[in-house]
């Protein structure tokens, strides 16, 4: 048997051509990062060059760090086994019930509760695109339909250490792909819900001249921030806004702020009457303290029950939540799992039953998929691309977009 025959008879193994398929898409991932990194390192660089100023040095060194870090774990990934649960969706898809699904959005017929339910198919929606993302020889059955929607993206806690907003990456091959015009609220991952509302009003208004309904894509705090602007503008928000999806947002608040050794921590701001504190309070938010109260389970869980009825009811509020074991997540979420352990099922920072809304709120809820916390960042081989559209597509099928 020649070299050439046994090739041929092995790339008609599916298995293997998955296999191929994964590594090339990983190679190209590489190759990305690789081309996007020199982009934005000779940028900096000459920014620096040309002002070595404090602001440009900071710049330069996070863009450093980022680029680095994005090389090296899209290296690593390029040598990583293909891991099993992208064989176990791949399997998922083939099974009847996928079919039954997939096939009712693509003919718009309506699927039954009991035949379906929402998280049932958002995942198999989900599924469907981020396969398609991964094995070109997949064959798709869903379409991205075209919607008249402007989508803004509200990042979450932190997001200042990273060089792109959360989920930017998907959405930047959205509007290649789609013509879907984005764009994002710069609000601060360590302000207040308040500070950062007025933030979204800003922005607000200068999208609303665009003449398109704004869906709101809020991830992990940017969530909790959205919720916060509807209510104190809901009027406003009427006519203008189409929806809210949040991805691993604490909907109703985070029990990590109330680990034991953050309380120790805190427990500095009972001296909040000495003179030296006051000093450093009115210089800026000392250990974040309003920052961490707007995160906290008992402040938000209560201000959701006594504020939700005041939020527009014209429009969609999505909720979807993640989950990860330790293995399988980002080395940051893998210390906040050490450090943080919750008996829950969580995302290294949010637990699942707090991403999703209460009974007595008529969101709708996409489910539990599996991911860490860090899954929107520019570095994450998480499929965001397919995430965005499954959104679209699901939405859609509800009508809500249109």
């Amino acid at each position: 048997m020649s070299i050439a025959y046994a090739m041929k008879k092995l790339s008609k193994n599916s298995k293997l051509k998955g296999f191929l398929e994964r590594k090339r898409k990983r190679l190209e991932v590489l190759e990305s990062a690789s081309k996007e990194s020199s982009k934005a390192l000779r940028k900096s660089a000459e920014d620096f060059l040309k002002k070595p100023n404090l602001s440009n040095y900071t710049k330069l060194s996070k863009v450093l760090f980022n680029s680095s870090t994005w090389l090296g774990k899209s290296t690593f990934r390029l040598f990583r086994p293909i891991e099993p649960s992208y064989l176990e969706k791949v399997e998922y898809l083939k099974s009847q019930q996928a079919q039954y699904i997939l096939k009712a959005i693509a003919q718009k017929k309506t699927i039954s509760h009991h035949r379906g339910t929402y998280s049932e198919i958002f995942k198999t929606i989900f599924y469907d695109f981020e396969i398609s993302h991964l094995d070109r020889s997949y064959q798709r059955v869903l379409n991205v339909p075209k919607i008249n929607t402007s989508v803004l993206l509200i990042s979450g806690v932190l997001n200042e250490i990273f060089t792109t907003p959360a989920f930017e990456r998907g959405a930047k091959y959205i509007k290649e792909n789609y013509d879907i015009d984005f764009d994002y609220c710069p609000t601060s991952g360590t302000k207040t819900t308040q500070e950062n509302s007025k933030m979204i009003k800003e922005h607000f208004d200068m999208l609303k001249s665009k003449d398109r309904p704004v869906w709101f894509f809020a991830f992990s705090k940017g969530g909790i921030d959205v919720l916060h602007f509807l209510k104190e503008y809901s009027g406003e928000c009427q006519q203008s806004v189409a929806g809210l999806s949040t991805v691993a947002s604490p909907i109703l608040g985070s029990e990590r702020v109330n680990h034991k050794v953050i309380k120790l921590i805190n427990s500095i701001h009972s001296l909040e009457e000495n003179k030296v504190y006051q000093y450093f309070d009115r210089q800026f938010d000392f250990l974040f303290k309003d920052f961490q109260k707007s995160l906290s389970s008992e402040f938000q869980e209560s201000w959701f029950q006594e504020n939700f009825s005041y939020l527009p009811r014209n429009m969609f509020y999505t909720a979807l939540a993640l989950e990860a074991n330790w293995y399988e997540s980002h080395v940051w979420m893998i210390l906040t799992k050490l450090f943080f352990q919750s008996p829950s099922i969580n995302d290294g920072i949010v637990d699942a039953e707090r991403a999703l809304y209460p009974e007595y709120f008529q969101g709708i809820n996409l489910g539990i998929l599996k991911g860490h916390h860090l899954i929107g960042t520019r570095s994450s081989d998480y499929v965001q691309e397919a995430l965005i559209e499954a959104h679209i597509v699901f939405l859609n099928y509800l009508g809500l977009l249109n």
